[in-house]
Formats: C-alpha cells, structure tokens, sequence
C-alpha cells in the first residue's frame, strides 16, 4: 500500500511538474507578444540662438519622444568658444574656420543627444549618415582639418522597451 501511495505521489508531482511548464511556457509567449516600444529621433541640427558677438558660436539638436499627442522635445545645445577654438586646433582667424568651430558645435550636440539616449537604454534603429570631421597632423606637422559631408543631416531613430 506505502509503495502504491508512493507511486501515486510521484506521478503527482510529475504530472505538476509538467502541466506547470507548459502554464509557464504560455505566460512566456504571452509576454512576448505584449512587449511594446516608445520612440524617439534626433531630427537635425540648427543654431538655436544668435551667438554672444564674435567669441563663440552655438549649436544644437532637437530630440523628439515620439507619444500619441505628438513630440516631447528636447533640446540638446552645445557652445563653442571661437577664441580657444581656434587655438586649440591651431587654426587662423577666417569664416572658414568659424564655419568649423559652428559645424563641431553641431557635432558635439549630436554626440552628447545619442551619448544620453543610449545611456538611457534606447537603441538606434538606423545608424545616421553623419560624418564628422576630422581633425589631425599632417606629414608637414601642421594642423589639417578633413571636413565631414555638409548636407543635411540625416534624422537618427531609437527605440526602447516600455
């Protein structure tokens, strides 16, 4: 009888074991099917104010968080000091060089957008068309500069978990 009341309880466990697993299973695929996503785009870069005089230049991007009544903006804005600009990549006085010193504000303000939206947790869904410039020594050790593509930005997508 103990051996039959063994038996028994065996099954019972086993057959809990089972049907449990299956339940889980189900619940797992449910939850999958329900993961949902929020949006955002970094949508181009601007000059968001006129400059304090001739000192220095500004830059910025515009983050939108896509929701069902529009965008939540927010934007990122970055400062460039012409004067140290110019001294630090060693570079003469001119509009050309100005036009440098506004494009790396841009730059860095769509570096520290994509900087915060993945620390955040949201992934690019595209990677963005942008090429920044380069800065380096030539062979003749004087300072270059190989400029990135100056058309339109490109707008940069993420996607996140909820």
């Amino acid at each position: 009888m103990i051996r039959y009341l063994a038996i028994f309880g065996a099954s019972v466990v086993v057959i809990g074991v089972v049907v449990g697993y299956q339940f889980t299973r189900t619940s797992e695929a449910q939850r999958n099917t329900s993961v949902r996503y929020e949006y955002a785009v970094i949508n181009g870069s601007y000059v968001p104010y006129p400059s304090d005089g001739a000192s220095s230049v500004s830059g910025g991007v515009n983050i939108c968080f896509l929701q069902a009544v529009g965008c939540q903006n927010e934007e990122i804005r970055t400062e460039v000091n012409f004067n140290k600009f110019i001294q630090d990549e060693r570079l003469e006085n001119s509009n050309a060089v100005k036009r440098l010193a506004q494009e790396r504000a841009f730059q860095t303000s769509f570096s520290r957008a994509i900087a915060k939206l993945g620390s955040e947790g949201w992934e690019m869904v595209e990677a963005p068309e942008i090429e920044f410039d380069l800065y380096f020594t030539n062979q003749q050790g004087i300072q270059t500069v190989k400029e990135g593509a100056k058309t339109q930005r490109q707008h940069v997508w993420f996607k996140r978990e909820r």
